[in-house]
């Protein structure tokens, strides 16, 4: 049931008020000033509506000053103001933000349809209201998650930006680190505007430049998987964003444009000409989601944020991690990154029956090859890349040192060693 808090000093208008809302709404009933901001201040997460009279005793200030602190301690909640003064005082108090201004007497249809028109639109508020805060708690969550400096970005991002142009920006990932979720980080946080998302298909002409306007972020997920035909199409616009004026003297629309690449599954990128000259625009802000394998320093915190989402979400009977099972699930080398991590844990979460998740409940989820693996480590690992530098080379020592990117000097000290 909805609550209205009720303020007048006559007894008569209060009982009138009792008698016709009561019966379909919770009634708080004040007398004076000091009783409407003692009693708005402690319901005011409940409140759906404020109807009062702005003539009533322990008015401290001008009766403008005293709505205008109501209405800033809780914009969601409608005020409605009945008073028999003035119409131009109807004027002023509607230009505060006031919901609706009756003069006495009153019309009781009209007063009722206000009402409910004023609880609706609390309804709709309070929304919204939540909307964002999901939507903001949603975002610092992945910020968390994917190690993003937002100050940081923000700055290298508007260093690049020009009045006429936004900086394109490319996204390197692997398999499962949720580029996407970076796009919307970079959308909402830094150009205050909602994502247009794309996987890239062969659609692209239909959506580039003609449903873009000024100011719009567009996220292009997957250009890796672009055939040439698009990425000749992708050349010439990234062209054509640095001049905004068309051959045609047609204005074009100012827009973020973000892409996301991956590694093809044999690790390597793409090498064509024109898929290397397209990334070669994206290069003044380009950002790499570190897969987990090199973020085990972080990983406990990692693994800590997720399972406290999950748990709230799924209302776990679980309330921690073991010890023992932390430090599997950190030594795991995570081929799917953010996507297997989270899909382990929510299969864990739901599972678990006890109040400490352990390492016996990967087996009843049939994880156990994650139980008996064997996280390699980081010089085995270089160790391998430098074996298969040397092999692709036929064992030249100095090309493949130029293709891992290192000097000479340091593979033979590392082939030494």
């Amino acid at each position: 049931m909805t609550t209205l808090l009720i303020a007048d000093d006559e007894q008569t208008f209060l009982d009138f008020m009792v008698r016709l809302l009561q019966k379909d709404h919770n009634l708080l009933i004040a007398r004076s000033w000091s009783e409407v901001l003692e009693k708005f201040e402690a319901n005011l997460w409940k409140l759906n509506a404020t109807i009062l009279d702005v003539n009533m005793p322990g008015l401290s200030v001008d009766p403008f000053t005293m709505i205008e602190k109501l209405l800033k301690s809780n914009r969601t909640v409608p005020m409605i103001i009945i008073s028999g003064q003035d119409i131009v005082l109807r004027h002023e108090f509607l230009k505060m933000g006031v919901f609706q201004y009756h003069g006495k007497p009153l019309d009781m249809v009209d007063l009722k349809l206000t009402i409910q028109s004023a609880i609706e639109h609390n309804k709709a508020l309070r929304k919204l209201e939540n909307f964002e805060k999901n939507k903001k708690d949603v975002v610092k969550h992945f910020q968390s998650l994917l190690n993003v400096n937002l100050p940081d970005l923000q700055e290298r991002i508007n260093n690049q930006d020009t009045p006429t142009q936004k900086s394109p920006v490319l996204i390197r990932y692997e398999k499962g680190a949720r580029p996407a979720m970076l796009a919307k980080i970079i959308s909402e946080e830094i150009d205050r505007k909602l994502l247009f998302r794309k996987v890239c298909t062969k659609s692209l002409k239909n959506l580039i430049p003609y449903n873009i306007q000024n100011g719009d972020t567009l996220y292009l997920e997957g250009i890796e998987n672009l055939d040439r035909e698009e990425i000749a199409f992708l050349l010439n616009l990234m062209q054509q964003l640095h001049n905004p004026d068309g051959a045609d003297g047609s204005k074009r629309p100012t827009f973020r444009l973000i892409a996301s690449v991956s590694n093809l599954p044999n690790g390597e990128i793409r090498n064509e000409s024109e898929f290397l000259q397209l990334l070669e625009y994206f290069a003044k802000v380009e950002i790499r989601i570190e897969p987990l394998r090199l973020r085990k320093h972080e990983l406990r915190e990692i693994i800590t944020l997720i399972f406290e989402k999950n748990r709230k979400k799924f209302f776990s009977a679980a309330h921690t991690i073991s010890e023992e099972l932390y430090d599997l699930l950190i030594n795991y080398n995570w081929a799917l990154n953010l996507d297997e991590l989270d899909m382990v844990i929510r299969g864990l979460i739901m599972t678990c029956k006890d109040s400490v998740i352990m390492q016996k409940h990967l087996h009843q989820l049939d994880f156990s090859d994650m139980a008996n693996s064997k996280y390699p480590t980081l010089d085995e690992m270089v160790d391998e890349h430098i074996k298969k530098a040397l092999r692709m080379t036929m064992g030249n020592k100095s090309r493949a040192a130029k293709m891992l990117g290192i000097t000479p000097k340091t593979l033979y000290s590392r082939i030494r060693n």
